[in-house]
């Protein structure tokens, strides 16, 4: 797949005119960033059209502590980063620290007998608890440990609340794995893999304690999808076996065990007409997929993620019902870009619609079914269950990037949710519940489908993706003795290893951006680690920290830090 790169760097200060040095500078203004982009999308869409449904963001403090924590438990479990030479006073030090962070209640009393010589109440929710964690948290050490897993860097952090259990799951790229070698025993070979593991936390004494864990490599969940593209053939469906994961440990499945053949067959007819396929391309090459289904007639809900990625990325995109007819795209509607929703309307409006039900009446353990096309010739139909119900579904249904955009159906049929972005590279997905869902389909139900106003896609591409496809020029106009001054603060030249590709001066502003060609799965945010550690060590302080930004400044500078798309974006500004 060609890899497209982009040119897009708009700098509003710049067009400030002449500014000296001694200018009121206030750099959180500044709005270059991937989300200004966002806002400006949005901003062209019919405002009657605006979604205003909002993801709950009342646990971002606890998301921090939460992602502190899961930190913590990382390193705790496979020691420090590339963690070789580890000595045996930290090894045991870790280990203690390890089993501290064990969820370990105390189990109610009963009186001591011949059946019950511990006089523990063993029908107790406290001593099943016990039970769960004191078998998982020391065997995964002690396998974790063995199998010498090193690891060199976090990748993203994903969180979902169930009452009183946090579920947090960590990307690991590029781990190497000490595997025995088949042909000589004694012998062990690395293997490289990409591995998540699946936190689970539960609060004791107003601290949160690990209860569960199990860990996964990509490579595994790539097994199971492989042998599920190969079973999609044009015009058939695929009911795929359920994968095999460790959450049977603390989930039950009996419902979904219990749902027939025949149950499943009708919902998959009951919805197979609402599905649709998209793709985009380059070059008459696809260069990203999704599904999506009709939310209303003529208009087809997918996510936001896969319209952005092509908006960057291709040149045009493509859309086929579930019979492989082609539908003719009219334009964009509408977009949320916090739900990770996008409404795009079709020429054609003689198709029916799905039916939505209410998530807040999906419980954990109800069994929950999705329909995608893997290959875009064929459906596969996958099962799983609830293992976390807040504004985001979590399930046991493991996906692929091409099945953002589908549906969450429950066992009646009925949609509770569409799989979002955030759904691949593990053995669970997350979808946005169908509240987001109902806020469409009320908004355009009633409205003239020939009076509804789209934006095409060439158009959005046009006024704020373009992309200069090719190689990219590196751009530098920081005249030599500037950048001998600049390039020692935070001693970027050695702490900062990607690619830079523009680098412009102006009235004491350093411009940088550089690419983030190593991983999709690590942010740019993190690859500046060692550069702001420098930053710190120099004496910067840290005035902003978000995902999207941080600020450092002393007497003399103000450094900004910023993520967009996969490019960082580094502002040098002398105070």
């Amino acid at each position: 797949m060609m890899k497209k790169k982009i040119m897009i760097l708009v700098l509003s200060i710049f067009s400030l005119g002449t500014i000296s040095n001694s200018f009121s500078f206030d750099a959180k203004d500044l709005t270059f960033s991937e989300n200004s982009k966002k806002d400006n999308v949005i901003s062209n869409f019919n405002k009657n059209y605006r979604l205003t449904y909002s993801i709950s963001s009342d646990n971002q403090e606890l998301e921090e502590e939460i992602k502190t924590l899961t930190k913590k438990t990382t390193y705790l479990l496979l020691g420090g980063f590339n963690n070789i030479n580890e000595s045996s006073e930290d090894y045991y030090k870790r280990r203690k620290d390890w089993f501290d962070l064990r969820y370990n209640p105390e189990i109610p009393k009963v009186p001591v007998d011949e059946a019950n010589p511990y006089g523990l109440d063993t029908s107790s929710q406290e001593y099943t608890d016990d039970l769960i964690s004191g078998l998982a948290i020391p065997q995964i050490f002690n396998k974790a440990n063995e199998s010498g897993i090193i690891y060199n860097s976090y990748g993203n952090i994903r969180i979902s609340f169930n009452d009183d259990i946090i579920i947090s799951s960590i990307y690991l790229p590029n781990v190497k794995i000490k595997e025995q070698d088949i042909n000589d025993p004694m012998k062990y070979n690395y293997i490289e893999s990409n591995y998540i593991w699946h936190y689970y936390y539960k609060k004791l004494k107003d601290e949160w304690k690990l209860y569960y864990l199990y860990g996964e490599t990509t490579d595994e969940v790539d097994n199971y999808f492989d042998q599920m593209e190969s079973s999609e053939e044009k015009g058939t469906f695929a009911i795929a076996p359920s994968y095999e994961s460790e959450l049977s440990n603390i989930y039950s499945f009996e419902k979904l065990e219990k749902i027939s053949q025949d149950e499943i067959n009708n919902i998959y007819n009951q919805n197979i007409s609402n599905v649709v396929y998209f793709n985009s391309y380059y070059n008459n090459m696809v260069v990203s997929s999704a599904n999506g289904f009709f939310i209303n007639k003529g208009l087809i809900v997918t996510t936001w993620d896969f319209i952005e990625k092509s908006l960057i990325e291709a040149q045009y995109i493509t859309a086929k019902d579930s019979n492989l007819n082609s539908l003719e795209i009219t334009g964009i509607v509408t977009a949320n870009p916090l739900t990770d929703i996008a409404v795009i309307k079709v020429k054609d409006n003689s198709n029916s619609i799905v039916k939505l039900g209410n998530f807040e009446n999906v419980n954990v353990e109800d069994p929950v079914i999705t329909i995608s096309s893997k290959s875009g010739t064929g459906a596969s139909i996958q099962t799983g269950i609830i293992i976390s119900n807040d504004d985001y579904i979590q399930t046991s249904i493991p996906l692929l990037n091409q099945d953002e955009g589908s549906l969450l159906l429950n066992q009646n049929g009925e949609v509770v949710g569409i799989n979002t972005s955030k759904s691949t590279d593990s053995s669970i997905s997350i979808a946005v519940n169908s509240n987001v869902l109902m806020e469409i389909q009320n908004k355009f139900i009633d409205l003239d489908f020939d009076k509804i106003e789209s934006i095409s896609f060439e158009e959005l591409k046009e006024k704020f993706y373009y992309t200069k496809y090719g190689d990219e020029n590196i751009i530098n106009n920081i005249p030599k003795n500037k950048w001998k001054k600049y390039s020692k603060i935070g001693n970027i030249e050695e702490t900062l290893k990607l690619n830079l590709v523009k680098a412009s001066y102006k009235d004491g502003i350093v411009s940088l951006r550089y690419k983030n060609d190593i991983s999709k799965y690590i942010s740019s945010m993190n690859l500046a680690g060692e550069f702001k550690e420098q930053l710190e060590k120099e004496g910067y302080k840290k005035i902003t920290d978000n995902n999207s930004k941080t600020i450092y400044s002393n007497k003399k500078y103000q450094i900004v830090i910023m993520d967009e798309f996969d490019y960082l974006i580094i502002v040098m500004v002398k105070l």
